[in-house]
């Protein structure tokens, strides 16, 4: 109802500011646009991420989005909460994973988009584990990237092969995303850091 459609409100600013604060002259200007990308892409994030179910799609290319905006700000906590924003895809990846659940009918079109967006999701985590790992894990700081990222690839690795196609690779290439997301987010819950 009314939320969804404010969540989309929030979604399309947060699009348009997030590519008009680079091009902000005065550097006020462009801290004003990029607070206003985060606070909308926030907005849009807090209502998808409660609100899953047929959403899953959604939820992915915002956090990608919210991502993207994270990682373009310098520094170990630009990247960190980049990397968190992966993570909180990992509701979307558990209609893949659910073997129990009641399937919701999906067309062709939400499989291959699913399917790009778990490879988009999954790129994402490795990049942003690997620029994490060459930026900051020199003991100097209290959080051992390296070993996440080890964790993150051994559950990758872990993943059987199929010969699955259609529909049923699609779910299982969720299943396998989730596995790596669920896999990274309890190395860093072990750390008391998600």
């Amino acid at each position: 109802g009314n939320l969804h459609q404010a969540a989309a409100a929030h979604y399309q600013l947060a699009l348009f500011f997030s590519k008009v604060w680079t091009c902000q002259r005065d550097e006020t200007k462009t801290r004003e646009k990029l607070a206003a990308a985060f606070t909308h892409y926030s907005a849009t994030h807090s209502f998808f991420n409660e609100v899953v179910k047929g959403n899953e799609l959604t939820l992915c290319l915002v956090c990608l989005d919210l991502s993207n905006l994270y990682s373009s700000v310098q520094g170990e906590e630009g990247n960190a909460k980049a990397l968190f924003c992966c993570l909180d895809t990992i509701k979307a990846f558990a209609a893949g994973a659910d073997e129990g659940e009641p399937e919701i009918p999906r067309s062709e079109d939400w499989y291959r988009q699913m399917d790009t967006v778990a490879t988009g999701v999954e790129d994402n985590v490795f990049k942003l584990l690997r620029s994490l790992v060459k930026l900051f894990d020199d003991g100097l700081t209290r959080i051992p990237y390296k070993d996440i990222y080890r964790v993150s690839l051994t559950s990758k690795m872990l993943v059987p092969k199929t010969n699955s196609s259609g529909r049923q690779l699609v779910r299982e290439r969720m299943s396998a995303v989730h596995s790596i997301l669920q896999s990274t987010e309890e190395a860093l819950s072990k750390l008391g850091l998600k």
